[in-house]
């Protein structure tokens, strides 16, 4: 280690992380006969794990309805919060058009999104200053509204549950189950276990949930993901680049009337990321800071920057005489199109949401690219059902229809916006 210290001048972390445990994510076994029967089981109830599970029901039940359908269908939502939205942190600004998808029978104003985006600003920060300047193409937000990420998860658990999904939240995945290069379920992980991994009162063993379709709806840098995608040698043409968000939401005395996005302080001219501020209700605001990972100060902290940054003039009068009510952090996948996986789909098995990279940095938007990656897996799931083939080749047609999308296209026409900054904000500029 010091010698190559001595030679280079520099560690580059990735070299030194931990080695991704595959022999417990990818488990080469048959279902134990004693499981959980499941036809198809999404792991992850977020917003591509429900919309999915609720456009496959849909799907199955309107088959049914015209006569010579499937049959009974177990769909499953497997999520590792004790509670629906427990991990999903509130506030951010919502493009509607894929929930619009999914209930094309409701009103916009019965969807769980609260206030259209009608004013917005784009500030560039120095330590004492906001300079206002225009609003990149990438960042307008007419037509779309701001809403609690939390509450549409839960209201699209409602709507999963309603048409007979199984969610299952508190039970964590800690493997897939394989046979050859097909998969075949999952296995949850163990709970109630103390430090030393002996079983407490409140114990819970692992079970077994065989599938005929796993989808992985984990989320960023999901680690079934990446133990999947190794294990299959799927790679992408860049390296996926993650980013971390630091949220708080705050009770505030004086309103916000618009939605603020800001560049610049207090990040290093050599660090990537901005804030933001979302009004979530006259008296509700959400704030935060994006920073991407890929700083080199080992000694940088976003926690301890997002802090100074509430002291600013821009943020500072809102919060004065408020109450934070709630924070939290989460990981963001940065790298856009070329950072994607080759190919989202296997033998029993498709990525969606996070967990495949489908996040567009420019606009700042994610949601609707996991809820529709998710719709477009159940299509694709209820087409390789219906023909009896749930192998690679059955379900290519997930893959195929998200390069065809909306999703992959608007990542492609932005795909070399985030790159740009590793040559500095100035030169990304």
């Amino acid at each position: 280690m010091s010698e190559k210290l001595s030679m280079s001048g520099s560690v580059r972390p990735a070299r030194f992380q931990p080695r991704l445990p595959s022999e417990t994510l990818i488990v080469h076994e048959m279902p134990d006969p004693e499981g959980v029967p499941m036809d198809v089981v999404f792991v992850g109830g977020g917003p591509a794990g429900l919309a999915g599970a609720i456009e496959l029901a849909r799907l199955v039940q309107k088959d049914n309805e015209a006569g010579d359908g499937l049959g009974d269908v177990e769909i499953a939502v497997l999520e590792k919060a004790g509670q629906l939205g427990e991990h999903s942190l509130s506030g951010a600004v919502v493009n509607p058009v894929a929930l619009r998808e999914l209930f094309p029978e409701l009103d916009i104003n019965d969807l769980p999104l609260r206030d259209p985006v009608e004013s917005e600003a784009v500030y560039f920060l120095t330590e004492k200053r906001a300079i206002h300047i225009p609003t990149p193409p990438t960042m307008k937000n007419h037509g779309n509204y701001t809403a609690s990420l939390c509450e549409i998860v839960r209201w699209l658990g409602e709507k999963a549950e309603g048409l007979g999904v199984n969610v299952f939240p508190g039970f964590p995945v800690g493997g897939l189950l394989v046979d050859e290069g097909r998969v075949l379920g999952v296995r949850t992980a163990p709970s109630g276990l103390d430090r030393e991994g002996r079983p407490g009162g409140d114990h819970e063993p692992e079970m077994d949930i065989s599938a005929r379709v796993t989808v992985l709806s984990e989320g960023t840098r999901g680690p079934l993901t990446q133990a999947y995608l190794e294990w299959q040698e799927i790679g992408s043409e860049n390296p996926q680049i993650f980013a971390l968000g630091v949220k708080e939401l705050w009770a505030t005395k004086v309103p916000l009337i618009r939605v603020v996005h800001t560049m610049g302080w207090p990040l290093p001219s050599n660090v990537f990321g901005g804030s933001f501020m979302y009004p979530l209700d006259q008296n509700l605001v959400a704030l935060g800071l994006v920073v991407g990972l890929d700083y080199r100060d080992a000694r940088f902290d976003v926690h301890e920057v997002f802090q100074r940054m509430k002291l600013h003039p821009l943020f500072k009068p809102f919060l004065e005489g408020g109450e934070m009510v709630e924070w939290g952090a989460k990981t963001i996948p940065e790298g856009g199109y070329y950072s994607v996986p080759a190919q989202r789909h296997g033998d029993g098995i498709c990525i969606v949401g996070d967990a495949a990279g489908y996040v567009d940095v420019p606009s700042l938007k994610g949601i609707h690219y996991a809820m529709h990656s998710g719709i477009l897996a159940a299509r694709a799931i209820f087409r390789a059902l219906k023909a009896g083939d749930v192998s690679e080749t059955g379900l290519r047609s997930y893959t195929d229809t998200v390069d065809a999308s909306y999703i992959i296209r608007d990542l492609r026409r932005t795909r070399n916006i985030r790159l740009a900054f590793k040559h500095r904000f100035v030169g990304g500029t």
